[in-house]
This record gives structure tokens, C-alpha cells and sequence, in this order.
């Protein structure tokens, strides 16, 4: 579904626009009709920049599946790829199928990049066959993916695990591309300012890719500079609960790279002779949830009043005094009305579904959250933690829960982690017990004094003094108030957020720095955080009052952060 800009912020919408005319730029690269061969993993994320409807005014005249391999018949075949081994395989299939009985040129982009390894491939592959039947080999850089209006993503959430378990350093040449990118569309050199050993190493990449290339005809993005952050200063937050309605909507039922959640139909809509199994798909695009999305959910009930008081005030109208302007204005409002009430209506269910969900299974986990935040013993084994993987709960969520224990403790005892280990293994197998390795080997999981290959190398926090250091546990915090730092996560402010708060307070003083500033009447920075950032921090973040633009490489949820992890 493609996107409607009318809910996002003014630098998203310059990116946006800068992306659909890079797509339509090369699309239009090529003279006469195109039928578009579509790589399945691309169709959502380019329809975001533009659908079908939009696409046909760029002579697309008909769209195909790469895995179906339907002969073309218009003057050019546009094979849109991502740059990945198995859609290279996909299109080695495609040749060898149709190409002999088609006439197109073959046109092959791939988005966001041609990714060095995949073009080496394609040249070597049958010692050229298949390289010599294309026409082209280019890429369309659609390298930044809207998320809830307001921030843009990379859409990585595998960045964290790469990094520390497989060294795969390329995932950070693609940052320092995509942001190359937004560099070329300010107006003018922007200084960039940097905090954690994956950020400086961005910086690094970006020096060397020279300057910006002459942007396209868009806007110019007001940003006075650029700051990234690296994540692993703050690898704790993104590991506890959310509680705004955003970040549970992401944590319940996983917000896709298009905005959409999928529920149980049957539960959605509340009929017990529906299908059991059957889900829907809900776009979270709409004005009810852009101004519910950042509420804690313990205050939702409180902003869908307002929301419903105000429809019911547009509602107000005395007939017999009414003029017919009045009429008019009224018949015109009319449709407006109705959709907010559908959509307040949606965000309700939405809601109490969500509500049921935290307090059937999720309030234990939450409060053991907070104790261990407030207070942790890195000396023996959390009883409900061990309960758990008695009950053979999800194992995600224990891996999880054992982490947030070994990060707010300092780390384990020897004797501690050995139980933990111990006890993953008699309940989920070897699976789990490599898992809880790798989260090791990521910081997640820590022995004290340990040594040897599962030592992170990337340098980790020590949460005991941080927690002081930064107040990160706030008392008497009122869950409605937006403006206390710790309203999202119901007592605990991120240690993120709090070192961008600190960074934008003094300027950015002490931080790692290239580039000169320049000044200007208004103090608007881009923040790029390498590793994620999580959906209820992103509401923090926006309270930055010289923060306009919020870049990242995934939006996370605790349990796709595990999920994540690879093979070392």
C-alpha cells in the first residue's frame, strides 16, 4: 500500500519524495512500454513509494513474478532484485526459462544496491551466459523505508547480530551509503557528530565516499548536522517491554515494513463461528493512531476520550438555524466524521485486545522487569526466570528475561550462568543452549571475570553505575505526562534517549565531530542510530526539542532481537 504523506513530518516527506523520483528517474531511463519482474521480497517495499496506478504513468504496462516466469512481451523486461544469492538464483531460473522466447531487453536493478558479492556472481555464473543476456545492471537506491511518520528505517534488524557474532563490517558501509544519501539532499556540508565505536566507524566509511553526487530536483532537508549513536551503548532498552500503544502494537503482533499489523480475524472482530485461524491485516496509516501511537497504554482510554469529544463537537449542528453554506460545510465534513468513528473504533478493539494480552501474560513479566531494573543479584538465579523455563515458556522470552538479569546485575557468577545453562538445555535442547551463546558473544550475556572467545568485543555497560549516573529509574512517574522521560517504559528511561538528551542539551560538546557548524537561525539535527531503535524510545526522542529527523537501521522489538541472531 502505498503511503499518504499528509501524516509525516516534513523531512520524512522530503526523503520520501527524493525516493520516488530516484525510482521513477530510472524507469523513465528507459524509452517505451516496461513489464516489471518482481523479486517477491521487493513488491511491499517499493509499492510504499509508489502503487500500481502510480507506476503505469511511467509506461509500466504490466508487473510479474520472478518465480513464475511468465514470458514478456513489451520492449523492456525491468527485473527489480533485492541483492541477495537466492534472488540471483531466481533470475539465472527466469533466463533459462523464458529468455530464448522473449524479445525484451533485460533490465536488471537492484534496491537498494548492487551489492558487490551478487554482481561478481552474476558475471561468473555459466562464465558469463547469463550476465551477457542482460541489457543492464544498476540499482535504485531506495535505502530509507517511512515507520510511523516520523522516522525513517534501513529496515536491518539483523545490523546487531552481523556485527558482533560474524564481524560482518558491510552492514555498516551500507549506513554510511544511506546516509551519504541524506547528506547529498541538505543544502550545503553538514558537520556529523558521533558517539560509540559502530558510529565512529560509520563516520569513517562516509569520509571516504567523497562528496554528495548532485541530488535530484527535491527540497533541500533543513538539518544543521548530523549525529549517530551507536546502539550497544544502550543494549538493555530494547529488551524490556514497551508499554506505549506503538511499541506493544510492534511487541504483540510485529509492525511490517509497511505499517501493517496482522491480528486473528476472529478475535478482531469478536464472532465465535469465524475462522479460528484466519488473520487480518491492519494499516496503522491513519490520524487516529499518528496521534495515539506515543500514549502509554495505561492512558489510552484518556486520549480516546478527547479524540471522541471532538467528533462529537464536529457533530453539533442545530438544523432549523443552519444556512445552506452551513449545510454544505457540514455534508462536506460528513465523510471525515464517519472515518475517524471507524477508525476510533478500530484503535479501541485494538486496544482492549492488547490490554487482555498484558494483563493475562505479560504482568509478571513486567514487574520482574522493574525489580530487576531497581535492584539485581548477580549471585543467584531469578525464580521466576527459572519457573519459566520449568513451564517451557517461549524461549525467546526466557532468553530475553535471562539477559535483562545479567545486564542490570554487572553480569553472572560462574556458577549462575552454569545454571541458567543448564537448566535452557534440559528444557529446549541444543538450539537454545547455541542461542544463549551467541548472546554471549553479543554482551548480552555476561560472565564476570570471563574470558575467551563468547568475550564481546565491542565495550559493554556497566548498568549498576549507569543507573545512578543518569537516573534512569524515576519514581511517581504519571504514565499520561509525555514529557517525563521515563513515561514510556513506566518508571525507567532509557540510557539512550538519556545521552541524546544530553548531547542536544550541550550541543554536542565532547562528542566525536567532522565537519565544521556553520550555524543558522534554527537548531534542527537528524539522529541516526546504528543497531535500532525501539518504538517507545522513539517517542522520547521526538520530545528533543532540536531533533527533527530520526534515522535508524530497524525499529526493534526484544524478542525479533533474539530471533535475529545468526550463525557464528
Amino acid at each position: 500500500m502505498q503511503h499518504d504523506d499528509q501524516y509525516f513530518a516534513a523531512n520524512v516527506r522530503h526523503i520520501m519524495e527524493y525516493s520516488r523520483k530516484t525510482l521513477f528517474a530510472a524507469l523513465d531511463s528507459l524509452e517505451g512500454q516496461k513489464t516489471i519482474v518482481w523479486d517477491r521480497s521487493l513488491m511491499k517495499r517499493v509499492n510504499v513509494f509508489a502503487g500500481p496506478s502510480v507506476l503505469e504513468k511511467h509506461d509500466v504496462v504490466a508487473n510479474m513474478a520472478l518465480d513464475k516466469q511468465h514470458v514478456t512481451n513489451t520492449p523492456h523486461a525491468v527485473f527489480f532484485l533485492a541483492p541477495t544469492l537466492s534472488a540471483l538464483d531466481q533470475l539465472c531460473t527466469y533466463i533459462d526459462a523464458c529468455g530464448k522466447e522473449s524479445k525484451s531487453l533485460y533490465q536488471v536493478f537492484f534496491i537498494p544496491e548492487a551489492w558487490y558479492v551478487v554482481r561478481e556472481k552474476l558475471k561468473e555464473r555459466s562464465e558469463g551466459k547469463y550476465f551477457e543476456r542482460l541489457e543492464s545492471v544498476q540499482d535504485i537506491p531506495l535505502w530509507w523505508m517511512p515507520q510511523d511518520g516520523e522516522c525513517l528505517s534501513l529496515a536491518v534488524p539483523e545490523l546487531t547480530s552481523r556485527l558482533l557474532i560474524n564481524g560482518d563490517w558491510t552492514y555498516l558501509y551500507k549506513c554510511a551509503y544511506a546516509l551519504h544519501q541524506v547528506k547529498s539532499m541538505c543544502s550545503g556540508d553538514v558537520p556529523i557528530y558521533s558517539k560509540g565505536k559502530w558510529a565512529q566507524d560509520v563516520v569513517r566509511m562516509l569520509s571516504t565516499l567523497g562528496p554528495p553526487a548532485e541530488s535530484l530536483p527535491v527540497k533541500s532537508l533543513c538539518l544543521n548536522r548530523i549525529v549517530i549513536i551507536d546502539r550497544w551503548l544502550d543494549p538493555l532498552t530494547p529488551l524490556l517491554t514497551q508499554l506505549t500503544y506503538a511499541g506493544l502494537l510492534d511487541e504483540l503482533y510485529r509492525v511490517s515494513m509497511v505499517g501493517s499489523i496482522k491480528v486473528l480475524k476472529a478475535e478482531f472482530e469478536q464472532k465465535e463461528d469465524a475462522d479460528p485461524f484466519e488473520l487480518k491485516e491492519i494499516y496503522l496509516l491513519d490520524e487516529i493512531y499518528h496521534r495515539l501511537k506515543h500514549s502509554h497504554i495505561n492512558a489510552i482510554g484518556h486520549e480516546l476520550g478527547g479524540i471522541l469529544q471532538e467528533i462529537r463537537n464536529d457533530e453539533e449542528y442545530d438544523r432549523e438555524k443552519m444556512s445552506i453554506a452551513e449545510y454544505q460545510v457540514l455534508v462536506k465534513k460528513m465523510p471525515q466524521i464517519l472515518k475517524k468513528k471507524e477508525m476510533c473504533n478500530m484503535h479501541m478493539r485494538l486496544a482492549e485486545m492488547i490490554q487482555a494480552q498484558l494483563y493475562d501474560s505479560f504482568v509478571d513479566y513486567i514487574k520482574v522487569q522493574k525489580d530487576l531494573l531497581e535492584s539485581s543479584n548477580w549471585e543467584k538465579v531469578v525464580t521466576f526466570i527459572e519457573d519459566l523455563i520449568l513451564d517451557a515458556a517461549d524461549v525467546s522470552i526466557v532468553l530475553r528475561m535471562i539477559a535483562i538479569h545479567s545486564l542490570t546485575a554487572g553480569g553472572f557468577k560462574p556458577s549462575v550462568l552454569a545454571a541458567y545453562r543448564r537448566m535452557v538445555m534440559q528444557s529446549y535442547g541444543t538450539d537454545a543452549v547455541s542461542k544463549l551463546l551467541k548472546m554471549q558473544k553479543m554482551g548480552l550475556i555476561r560472565e564476570r571475570g570471563g574470558s575467551g572467545k563468547l568475550v564481546c568485543d565491542h565495550s559493554l555497560m556497566n548498568y549498576p553505575q549507569i543507573r545512578k549516573q543518569y537516573e534512569l529509574i524515576i519514581d511517581d512517574v504519571h504514565e499520561a505526562d509525555k514529557t517525563n522521560p521515563a513515561y514510556a517504559y513506566s518508571g525507567y528511561c532509557s540510557l539512550l534517549c538519556r545521552i541524546l538528551a544530553e548531547g542536544d542539551k550541550i550541543k554536542w560538546a565532547g562528542w566525536n565531530k567532522l565537519g565544521d557548524y556553520k550555524g543558522g537561525e534554527d537548531d534542527k539535527t537528524a539522529v541516526f542510530i546504528v543497531g535500532g531503535v525501539t518504538r517507545a524510545e522513539l517517542a522520547i526522542i521526538k520530545q528533543l526539542p532540536n531533533i527533527s529527523l530520526v534515522l535508524t537501521s530497524a525499529l526493534l522489538v526484544g524478542d525479533s532481537l533474539v530471533d535475529k541472531i545468526t550463525t557464528i
